[in-house]
C-alpha cells in the first residue's frame, strides 16, 4: 500500500530529537567562522545567513552549538541570541523552527554522561 512507506510525524520528530541529542556539540568561535567559510559561503546574501552572522558578531564570546539530523541537515544555534539556522550543504538553508530550537535547548541542558561529546 502506498501510505505504508510514510513515517508518521511523531516518529520523525523522535528521530530528530535523538539525532540532536547524540550529535550536539559546542563550537568555538573559530570553528563557527571556519564552518561559515567552508559551508555557508554558498549562501552569501541569504537573509538567514546574514541574521546568524549578526548574532555571532553581537556575541563573540557566546555559546554556539552544532547538531546533525538524519536527513543531513546541519543545525547551528547561538544560545545567547536564541537563534539558529538549518543548512543542507549545497542545497539550501533557513531558520530553525521553534521545535528544533527547543530540541537543542533540551539537549544542552541534558546530562552528558555516557555521550561521546562533552558540552560545557
Amino acid at each position: 500500500m502506498l501510505f505504508e512507506k510514510f513515517v508518521d510525524l511523531e516518529t520523525l520528530n523522535d528521530e530528530r530529537r535523538r539525532a540532536v541529542q547524540a550529535s550536539l556539540r559546542s563550537m568555538t568561535l573559530e570553528e563557527v567562522h571556519k564552518f561559515i567559510k567552508e559551508v555557508l559561503s554558498d549562501f552569501e546574501g541569504d537573509p538567514w545567513q546574514e541574521s546568524f552572522l549578526r548574532a555571532i558578531e553581537a556575541h563573540p564570546q557566546g555559546s554556539f552549538y552544532r547538531a546533525v539530523v538524519p536527513q543531513g541537515v546541519i543545525l547551528l544555534y547561538c544560545a545567547d541570541e536564541d537563534i539558529g539556522i538549518g543548512v543542507l550543504p549545497g542545497s539550501g538553508m533557513g531558520p530553525l523552527p521553534k521545535e528544533a530550537k527547543s530540541d537543542i535547548k533540551h539537549a544542552i541542558a541534558a546530562p552528558v554522561s555516557g555521550r561521546s561529546h562533552v558540552r560545557p
